[in-house]
């Protein structure tokens, strides 16, 4: 089977888990790499499978993933996945329902089979700390215990958790 991994990441998050991703889905098919700003939207229609991956911006798949999911040109029989990292511990199953919902959104109308989504959490750019940590009104030992659970992720067992859903995906 023919296989893109394509993902957009800027602060490597995404881009760890879709190395991760990559190296399994490769024991046992032929697996392209490739970040998003690599792949033009007619590219995908050569993949069987297309595992996409965009860190959450604002509660939201990042802007140029979203905006390649309503321009990609697909292939007949092809099947579709999503990988997702965030900076919170988790979320509801109801949030990432509606997280996933461009992916399902656009492989409905171009005749892709959706396959599911993984999320892990990733380390939110340090950048951002003092915007996120007002926008959520946590005081200051809830942000210092919300960085201490996001230090150094995605870590191995991300990693692990990542290469058992594409084993799974493509068995």
């Amino acid at each position: 089977m023919k296989v893109l991994v394509t993902y957009f990441s800027q602060t490597g998050n995404t881009e760890k888990i879709a190395k991760a991703i990559c190296e399994e889905a490769s024991r046992a098919n032929e697996v392209e790499l490739k970040k998003l700003e690599e792949v033009s939207p007619g590219d995908v229609a050569g993949y069987d499978f297309i595992l996409i991956g965009s860190p959450l911006h604002a509660s939201n798949l990042a802007g140029p993933v979203k905006e390649f999911l309503g321009s990609i040109q697909a292939g007949s029989g092809q099947k579709m996945a999503g990988f997702i990292t965030h900076f919170a511990p988790a979320y509801p199953d109801q949030a990432m329902d509606g997280f996933t919902e461009p992916m399902k959104a656009a492989c409905k109308e171009k005749g892709i089979e959706y396959k599911g989504c993984f999320d892990c959490q990733g380390a939110l750019t340090e950048s951002l700390h003092e915007v996120v940590k007002k926008k959520q009104n946590l005081t200051d030992e809830q942000w210092a215990d919300m960085v201490k659970q996001m230090t150094g992720r995605p870590n191995e067992e991300d990693e692990g958790k990542a290469k058992a859903f594409v084993k799974e995906l493509l068995a």
